[in-house]
């Protein structure tokens, strides 16, 4: 007889022994009439009472925590639809919809929502995943992979605006609303970075899209892992368009060795560097916040001058790999440690469970599939011409912009047979998603106001 596969639980670096009885202290506080609460006072809302920080992050991890460790342990649900961010988005906004939090709480929840928090993650997560990249791998990238990105990141909007206009969006509306969310660098970019970026530009809370963006990258997630299949097999039967697993032609094989990524520590036992992290990470958003207000400069958003900084400063080495580490850390204990309870405070604060049958249509699913196929044509197109090969460009530089980030990247490949270019992969996920940001923050004005 066969062993069955054993489920290892694990919530907030805990199994379960030892979870349960602090989730049980979590509950009985919370149903018991023992939360901690602050007086907090608005100019619109008045005086409202709300939970105090300490009782907040502890609701959110634990129920955040739970729900990603489900996403993490449902085969089909973690490898393609999502799971790990889907479920403690939906599964949060579920229990506030059904009353099951009392209001209380969730006004501790908006507070520290709506007070920084997103933001603070945003500004760890897109500063540490450019910083995290190799040099060698950065400049190499912009010779010789950029342009199979650019090309399909030229495609995939195009292909958006089109199936805007053909369903009946609008053209604006099916790239922004729809393909863009797609493309933002992963799940993350999806529920945080492009709620946040829009409500910079707009002018107005926009947070609440953060469930309908993440609904379609979920679904461009489960398209690109198809195109993968069906690409790698029609271009096996096609002479110098399917590389056998290599990306560059022959003569290459040096810039090859070249844009393998680095390994590093993902964090550090030294919590100095790991707060030195915290602080650079913050100042780059504060200088990028800095250089979307000025004059000119403000055509480009803040959000996306954050993201021009930090490439900046890992392609000149202005600040000395060593410390450029340290916001690796930090990055690192943002997706670790905090990704859960944000998920959950999103689901809670900016998701209307009612709203759902909304987010979905025929023409969506339009818009998206003219998207991912746009991307995918995109980059096989600009590949071949910057000596790639196709399908191999096609796979990494074109499907893994489209999915859900790092899981995503996993199954796209898998479906391709394509794992060893999974450190291409994660230059279009994590590149790729910062360029689309700064795509979206350049045509945004010009096409919504």
């Amino acid at each position: 007889m066969s062993e069955k596969k054993r489920v290892d639980f694990s919530v907030c670096g805990l199994n379960l022994k030892y979870f349960l009885p602090f989730f049980i202290v979590v509950m009985v506080v919370t149903y018991g009439g023992f939360m901690p609460t602050v007086k907090i006072y608005s100019n619109d809302a008045g005086t409202y009472m709300a939970t105090s920080f300490i009782q907040t992050w502890a609701f959110l991890m634990a129920i955040g925590g739970i729900f990603f460790w489900l996403g993490n342990t449902i085969p089909i649900v973690s490898s393609y639809l999502g799971g790990a961010c889907l479920l403690p988005l939906f599964g949060a906004s579920l229990m506030n919809h059904l009353g099951l939090i009392p209001e209380v709480l969730v006004n501790g929840a908006k507070v520290w929502m709506k007070g920084g928090f997103q933001d603070m993650y945003i500004a760890l997560l897109l500063v540490g995943s450019i910083l995290v990249m190799d040099r060698k791998v950065l400049l190499s990238a912009t010779a010789r992979y950029m342009p199979a990105i650019l090309g399909s990141q030229v495609f995939a909007l195009g292909a958006c605006v089109l199936g805007g206009m053909l369903t009946g969006f609008g053209g604006a509306d099916g790239l922004f609303y729809v393909g863009a969310p797609c493309m933002s660098g992963g799940s993350g970019g999806a529920i945080t970075t492009l709620p946040a970026l829009y409500s910079s530009l707009a002018g107005a809370d926009m947070t609440g899209l953060a469930g309908q963006f993440l609904c379609y990258a979920s679904i461009a997630n489960v398209l690109a892992v198809l195109f993968a299949a069906i690409g790698g097999a029609v271009t096996e039967k096609i002479p110098g368009w399917n590389g056998k697993g290599k990306i560059l032609k022959a003569g290459s094989q040096a810039s090859e060795e070249a844009m393998k990524e680095v390994k590093r520590p993902a964090t550090s036992a030294n919590y100095v560097n790991l707060g030195s992290g915290i602080f650079m990470s913050l100042c780059f958003y504060l200088a990028g916040n800095v250089l979307g207000s000025l004059p000119v400069l403000n055509n480009i958003a803040g959000l996306a001058w954050t993201i021009i900084l930090a490439i900046i400063v890992k392609c000149t080495g202005i600040i000395p790999d060593e410390f450029a580490d340290n916001c690796v850390y930090s990055m690192n204990f943002a997706l670790k440690a905090l990704l859960p309870m944000l998920i959950a405070g999103i689901g809670i604060c900016s998701l209307n469970i009612t709203d759902l049958t909304k987010f979905f249509s025929l023409g969506v699913l339009v818009v998206i599939v003219l998207g991912v196929l746009g991307a995918f044509i995109g980059a096989i197109i600009f590949g071949r011409l910057a000596g790639l090969y196709p399908y191999e460009a096609g796979i990494t530089a074109g499907l893994c912009c489209c999915n859900i980030g790092g899981s995503g990247d996993i199954a796209v490949l898998t479906a391709g047979n394509r794992m060893n270019l999974l450190a291409f992969a994660s230059i279009s996920t994590r590149i790729g998603g910062a360029l689309m940001v700064i795509w979206i923050g350049l045509l945004y004005p010009l096409f919504m106001r």
